[in-house]
């Protein structure tokens, strides 16, 4: 189960399982809560882009770039 797609800004992830790329959303109060999306943004990331549009966020730490099949997008996360 991949969340990514539907997590929206204030939202909180946690990774789905410690072998895959997918992403759960949780409760922020949850001690599983790992990120909280701070941006999202529609298109196709390379990491190399993903990072340099996820700098211009304040507070971004890390990021999610969702490509392949379905919608391709940019989620800029922090730390909770």
């Amino acid at each position: 189960m991949d969340d990514a797609d539907k997590a929206e800004v204030g939202d909180c992830l946690k990774s789905a399982s410690s072998s895959s790329d997918e992403m759960e959303v949780v409760d922020c109060t949850s001690s599983d809560a790992e990120a909280k999306v701070l941006k999202k943004i529609d298109g196709t990331y390379t990491s190399f882009t993903a990072e340099t549009a996820c700098r211009k966020v304040s507070g971004a730490t890390s990021f999610y770039a969702q490509t392949g099949d379905g919608d391709n997008f940019l989620l800029c996360l922090s730390d909770v």
